[in-house]
């Protein structure tokens, strides 16, 4: 891969800017209604669930089905994820919540994590994917260790050079993870830069075979600290939870 090509950004952050997340969310489904999700299960695995969602929560019976609910504009939705293949809003479990809460291991923007007897994991997360949208909700379930994406910095001429790698119960995250329709979507770091306080989008860069990943960043780029976003990936029925690395600027870069 060329340089050029691995520091392009990705092709919908435009649209990303534009509010239509739903069109490049990687491997990630987002479903603000069960009127939005009708028309949207399916378009991915790994699931982001609402946005702006109140009193989440989450169930899990002996057949590895889970039932995510939260509340929106007054209303307690519910969404019904089976073992595999699209997901069903407004359903419930049939069956007793066979999981239990834990606190390990450590997840970034967690607000559940269960474990289930069969030793899977079970999670939500919360953060705003686009630093000026909305939170989102998001669902996974796994097993083991959790995805890992590192960042370093280092000067480069007037700018800073971003570099890092993300992996996977100790693996390059894979180049694609598929959708319950058999799409296969490329994976993306997400780069963010902080300045004033908020973090905003410097852009997506893909990830290379050894899940590496490097941008150049323009002296108008920089920012007080740099923050890595990878959205979980799919593989198989593993929907793996997103992770997060931020760093300090190196010494010589001159941030606002």
């Amino acid at each position: 891969m060329s340089d050029t090509e691995e520091n392009r950004e990705h092709p919908g952050c435009a649209r990303i800017q534009q509010g239509a997340w739903l069109g490049l969310m990687l491997t990630k489904l987002i479903v603000v209604s069960a009127v939005a999700l009708a028309g949207a299960a399916g378009a991915s695995a790994s699931i982001a669930v609402a946005y702006d969602a109140q009193r989440p929560a989450l169930r899990v019976d002996k057949a590895g089905n889970a039932e995510v609910s939260w509340t929106a504009g007054g209303v307690r939705r519910f969404l019904l994820v089976p073992p595999a293949g699209r997901v069903y809003p407004g359903r419930r479990l049939a069956g007793a919540d066979v999981s239990r809460a834990v606190a390990a291991p450590p997840i970034p923007f967690r607000r559940i994590l269960r474990r289930t007897p069969d030793g899977r994991l079970w999670a939500l997360q919360a953060w705003r994917v686009r630093p000026e949208g909305s939170v989102e909700l998001h669902f996974s379930r796994w097993r083991g260790k959790t995805p890992e994406v590192r960042l370093t910095g280092e000067p480069s001429g007037a700018g800073e050079l971003l570099s890092g790698r993300a992996t996977f119960a100790g693996r390059p995250v894979p180049l694609f993870s598929p959708t319950p329709e058999g799409k296969r979507l490329r994976s993306y770091v997400y780069l963010d830069r902080l300045v004033g306080g908020s973090w905003r989008r410097i852009g997506g860069v893909a990830t290379r075979t050894d899940g590496s990943f490097r941008r150049l960043l323009r002296p108008s780029e920089l920012g007080s600290r740099y923050r890595a976003v990878l959205i979980g990936p799919n593989i198989g029925a593993t929907l793996a939870p997103d992770a997060v690395s931020v760093i300090l600027p190196s010494s010589r870069a001159v941030t606002p």
